[in-house]
């Protein structure tokens, strides 16, 4: 209930970017992380489990980074103090990290009915989030819930592009309802098939792309209909025949016209102001300060190489190489997420990035090297959620959304679905029978 509750509050103030909020989400998690010591020391039940194989200590070292790394920074060093010029921040990211860390180990030990369960609450958040947006583009000041003079689409965010960055992961989760985990005919009474309605996806996903085109962000733009593309071709159904016939026809011009038609609609609902926006002058002005900020944070990291300034350190220490032509702003982000853990962390957050890539790339090696035509209902889960997350792994590199607990939560979430151990039917039938998303 408590990871429920803390998965469902995340994006409502601010994208949990706020003090107040970002404690009520520590203590969540901190409930859920009490809950699990007790069923691993007490009497009754057992801690939840990460998976089976040699890549079950990985993934735990994987959910424990935050702590591990903060303890490097925090703890005496050969008797010379903590390591971090700042201790007091490092500490506050430590705590920071707590609900991201839950929401991974919730997806890695989840059962699947809490998974679909909490994947349909993710995906409603940010269609409802979507939904306020376009709202706002009515002009009403009370929808903004404070936030003066910001562009016009932000849902309950303080950024555009931290908003169209929610949007973007949530994108092919509804192209995943539009057609079911299963992709394939549900068989009713009377041995006939019939397909769940399909409605409800395709208003999802013109809702979210309509949204993340009127919030004019570019990389959340881009990286929107990066992933919705990519959703429609992989989680398309498989041809049930090798015939194929008039439906196969069907099926192979449908994709390409179900495609160009929601691109259609979410260009008209969503206007076409983000045009501009794409400019190659106006990118080369507007990038021109993040250039500067990330050759400075790379000075930074070198600087502090190899344990890195300490975790959450950056706005304190970043001052000492920001470069005079932007002296007068006060930069607390490097609007490159992988430049500052490099220089917060040093070897120790390349350690975890490449722990983390080495996973994803297994997993995704064991869907790709089987073919899509073998996939069961779990493995197209998890190639929805392998696509929401490259959506924010595409935009931090040009700003900052591991850094908005909502999104970086979001983010863990499907990553651990994505890193789930293979299902198979052989395995156990009922449990891949029972994965149906809508």
């Amino acid at each position: 209930m408590s990871a429920l509750l803390m998965m469902a509050l995340a994006t409502v103030f601010r994208g949990g970017n706020r003090s107040v909020v970002l404690m009520a989400l520590e203590v969540l998690a901190l409930m859920v992380l009490l809950g699990w010591t007790w069923r691993a020391f007490g009497t009754r039940g057992h801690p939840p489990a990460l998976g089976e194989g040699r890549w079950r200590a990985a993934r735990l070292a994987l959910a424990a980074a935050p702590v591990w790394v903060a303890a490097v920074h925090l703890l005496p060093w050969l008797g010379a103090g903590a390591l971090t010029p700042t201790p007091l921040a490092t500490a506050h990211a430590l705590l920071a990290g707590l609900p991201v860390v839950v929401c991974f180990l919730v997806a890695l030990s989840g059962n699947v009915a809490q998974i679909l369960a909490l994947l349909r609450l993710w995906l409603w958040v940010a269609v409802a989030q979507a939904a306020l947006g376009l709202l706002q583009l009515g002009g009403f000041e009370g929808l903004y819930f404070g936030m003066d003079g910001v562009e016009p689409v932000i849902g309950s965010y303080a950024s555009k592009n931290t908003y169209a960055n929610l949007l973007a992961m949530a994108v092919p989760l509804a192209v995943l309802g539009l057609w079911g985990a299963s992709g394939r005919k549900r068989r009713g009474s009377g041995n006939k098939g019939e397909r769940r309605s399909p409605w409800w996806g395709v208003l999802a996903l013109l809702t979210l792309l309509a949204a993340a085109l009127a919030s004019t962000s570019r990389t959340g733009i881009a990286t929107a209909l990066l992933v919705a593309l990519l959703a429609l071709t992989l989680l398309a159904p498989a041809r049930e025949s090798a015939g194929g016939g008039r439906s196969g026809w069907l099926r192979r011009l449908g994709l390409p016209a179900l495609a160009l038609g929601l691109l259609a609609v979410a260009l008209f609902m969503g206007g076409l102001d983000w045009v501009e926006r794409f400019d190659a002058e106006r990118l080369a002005a507007d990038d021109a300060l993040r250039a500067l900020t990330r050759e400075a944070t790379w000075q930074g990291a070198l600087a502090y190489w190899p344990l890195g300034s300490g975790l959450g350190s950056y706005a304190w220490v970043f001052p000492r190489f920001q470069s005079p032509e932007v002296g007068r702003y006060w930069l607390d982000l490097a609007h490159n997420d992988y430049l500052q853990v490099l220089m917060e962390t040093g070897a120790l957050g390349l350690v975890s990035m490449a722990l983390a890539l080495a996973l994803m790339g297994r997993r995704a090696l064991q869907l790709f090297s089987a073919g899509r035509g073998t996939w069961n209902s779990s493995d197209r889960l998890a190639v929805a959620c392998g696509l929401g997350l490259l959506a924010t792994l595409l935009h931090a590199w040009v700003d900052y959304p591991f850094r908005i607990p909502a999104n970086a939560m979001l983010a863990a979430f499907l990553l651990g679905v994505f890193l789930r151990e293979p299902v198979t039917s052989a395995a156990d039938p009922q449990k891949v029978k029972s994965m149906t998303y809508v």
